[in-house]
């Protein structure tokens, strides 16, 4: 079996007092789209800002096309972040208010040196032909678009310089529903047609069901479950993941699983299990011991007392 496009293991972050991220694997296969879930807080953007060095690790090893990015210097740095982009949240604020659409996509192709001026003037249009803008948008500003042709523009600059790696934190939170799905149905064909892979970033399980071929769930800074979208979705073996997916608007309310409070300081994480200041199932073994991540068949695993109790 090849080696994952994408290999993180034992990714740590400290800010002074503040674990942001503790011991996080993961391993992406080339072509998949990677769902990474939880609620605000729980770590995700600081992983993918990680994952790309955006932000220096504490601790861990990100092996990108083979190679330790932690070790590069910034010359080999720069070079490999020509196959890996980020599409973020807020498509206003990530897009330079003074540039054009036309200098939004050149730019990340003349700073890779990608292509001839011509030949890079003819990708932007193409780009925008792809993202369903006229060609007319390329003299155009970001202030003169909706929130979701932003968006387009946004994913239209990721893919310039033809990255094998995409990481989207939460490209669709901030659009208006109408819109969502169909940026989402966008970035699925384009994913397609550039055979690129993803790591997606969102609070919304609904949005990362349809997305995603695999899912890993954070919770204070760690992944409590991990395995392929449909086991997680079918059968979800942490309660963290059972109460974040009866959460979910629509579902019927006799057999909800609830959560109290909301996700603990990174300043004072809770002894044993993070979780179980909020676990309705928690009993004295959370407090003491924190939980290793168990196989539960499937290539799904969770980090549960429960599951070696019941397996016992």
């Amino acid at each position: 079996m090849s080696e994952p496009l994408l290999n993180v293991t034992g990714l740590s972050k400290s800010f002074s007092a503040v674990q942001a991220v503790r011991g996080v694997d993961l391993a992406i296969p080339k072509g998949s789209t990677f769902g990474l879930v939880g609620e605000s807080g729980s770590g995700k953007s600081t992983t993918a800002r990680l994952v790309l060095r955006l932000i220096e690790p504490t601790s861990g090893e990100i092996r990108f096309r083979g190679r330790d990015l932690s070790k590069l210097g910034a010359a080999a740095l720069r070079a490999e972040r020509r196959h890996m982009q980020m599409i973020f949240q807020d498509p206003f604020g990530s897009l330079n208010p003074r540039m054009s659409v036309r200098e939004t996509l050149v730019e990340p192709q003349l700073v890779h040196g990608v292509g001839t001026p011509d030949e890079r003037v003819r990708t932007a249009a193409r780009l925008l032909d792809e993202v369903s803008l006229p060609q007319a948008a390329l003299d155009r500003f970001p202030h003169e678009f909706s929130g979701g042709q932003r968006q387009r523009i946004a994913i239209a600059r990721a893919l310039a310089t033809n990255p094998e790696l995409i990481v989207a934190d939460e490209p669709v939170s901030a659009l208006d529903v109408s819109v969502q799905a169909q940026v989402l149905n966008l970035m699925r064909d384009l994913q397609d047609r550039h055979n690129t892979t993803m790591l997606f970033i969102s609070h919304d399980l609904r949005v990362v069901r349809f997305m995603c071929d695999e899912i890993a769930v954070m919770y204070l800074g760690e992944i409590v479950e991990q395995g392929p979208s449909a086991r997680v979705y079918g059968a979800p073996a942490h309660p963290y993941t059972k109460a974040l997916l009866d959460s979910v608007p629509g579902k019927g309310q006799e057999k909800r699983a609830r959560l109290s409070g909301e996700i603990p300081s990174a300043h004072a994480i809770p002894s044993g299990c993070a979780f179980r200041t909020r676990c309705p199932l928690a009993f004295d073994r959370c407090t003491r011991e924190a939980p290793a991540m168990h196989e539960t068949g499937g290539g799904q695993r969770a980090a549960c007392h429960l599951l070696e109790e019941r397996a016992a």
